[in-house]
């Protein structure tokens, strides 16, 4: 049994993302070649967004992002206690002050509440974390944030995600497909790490947005801020998308839609077998999430995941500390307490989940959490 599989195609297809990868090497079509364009034209459009940017990494998108909005040292950055190292260090690294708040404790996303108690006139941006591919409700942040602030999403586990807020259904696999929040948002950040739902065979990243302002300055800001030959008109990254990559996510990136919905296949089997152990609580989950991971939280953490280990089945800790508990970000922060953050990391235990996984071996990971708690 794996974690997850960060190349699960048959032979043939992989044959022909093989051919594609040769293809652009025999036409040397190496930086910013046909396929990058290409590939931002087609996720912009699954995504239902006008524009999209590719860059190197999910962490650059991030970057990026924020650089185009011309923050000052002063400007306050809201994000959530609950995520992966890449949104506190975005903004640290854009020289932004870092606000944090907490999260709610049934889904693990950014606290509405929690936000409302942290603006101030400094409040810039609110970066709302799509955390294991379920959506922030944005219609509902924009009303708190208004429209003198920046919504920038943290859509890195959450590929074609949809907001399924008015679904009174906890999971399902059929989902009502509403918007993916480009409405509200202003800007949106993806990254393409060989595991997330759709994966490079490397690094990669993509911004989109509705704003063809924030494109332009983000399509020259990725390229070392050039804006023609030799004349380097912003302080950019060297932070292009590579032709390469672009050209395995054009081909994997057709399978999304089918894996997401295998993966929620997967997620909803889980939910119905561990919902009756009183010692396991679930992550609250609507049906538009893509499901990137499949995160429960239990007291005993450690002792489980030690056993699930010992019986072969791998596990992770999505994450293992609150942002403001991160040693890199110690001197960029002041001393905050996060209680729903901190309680999440040190409960939070994440279970095999990956497209095309086997039946037999999710329930050997039920069958053995109930053999723990029998």
């Amino acid at each position: 049994m794996k974690f997850t599989d960060v190349n699960p195609f048959n032979k043939k297809i992989q044959k022909k993302i093989n051919k594609s990868i040769l293809d652009t090497v025999k036409k040397k079509d190496f930086i910013l070649g046909h396929n990058v364009n290409k590939f931002e034209k087609k996720f912009s459009s699954l995504s239902k967004s006008k524009y999209a940017v590719g860059c190197a990494t999910g962490t650059d998108a991030l970057i990026l992002a924020l650089k185009s909005l011309n923050l000052k040292p002063n400007h306050e950055v809201i994000i959530p206690g609950m995520s992966y190292i890449s949104t506190g260090l975005s903004a640290a690294l854009n020289n932004n002050k870092i606000v944090f708040a907490d999260i709610d404790n049934n889904t693990g996303l950014i606290s509405l509440n929690s936000i409302k108690k942290k603006i101030s006139k400094n409040t810039k941006v609110v970066i709302p974390v799509n955390l294991y591919g379920q959506k922030v409700d944005i219609k509902k942040l924009r009303k708190i944030v208004g429209r003198s602030r920046y919504i920038i999403e943290d859509s890195a586990q959450a590929h074609f995600a949809f907001s399924c807020f008015d679904c009174r259904k906890s999971s399902s696999i059929k989902c009502c497909k509403k918007e993916m929040n480009h409405k509200y948002a202003d800007l949106s950040c993806y990254s393409f790490y060989p595991s997330k739902n759709l994966g490079a065979y490397g690094d990669g990243g993509i911004v989109t947005t509705n704003n063809k302002n924030l494109f332009n300055k983000i399509y020259y800001l990725r390229n070392l801020g050039t804006i023609k030959k030799n004349v380097h008109q912003y302080e950019g990254l060297n932070s292009r998308l590579d032709t390469l990559q672009a050209t395995i996510l054009l081909e994997k990136v057709k399978f999304t839609h089918a894996h997401n919905d295998f993966r929620r296949m997967i997620s909803s089997f889980y939910d119905k077998q561990l919902s009756s152990i009183k010692e396991v609580k679930l992550t609250l989950s609507k049906p538009g999430s893509s499901r990137h991971l499949y995160v429960i939280r239990i007291k005993k953490r450690n002792k489980l995941a030690s056993f699930l280990l010992k019986n072969k089945v791998p596990i992770q800790y999505h994450y293992p500390y609150s942002l403001n508990k991160a040693p890199a970000l110690k001197n960029k922060i002041k001393k905050v307490k996060l209680i729903n953050s901190e309680n999440w990391a040190k409960e939070c235990l994440s279970l095999p989940l990956y497209p095309y996984m086997k039946l037999k071996d999710a329930n050997k990971v039920v069958r053995l959490i109930r053999k723990f708690y029998s």
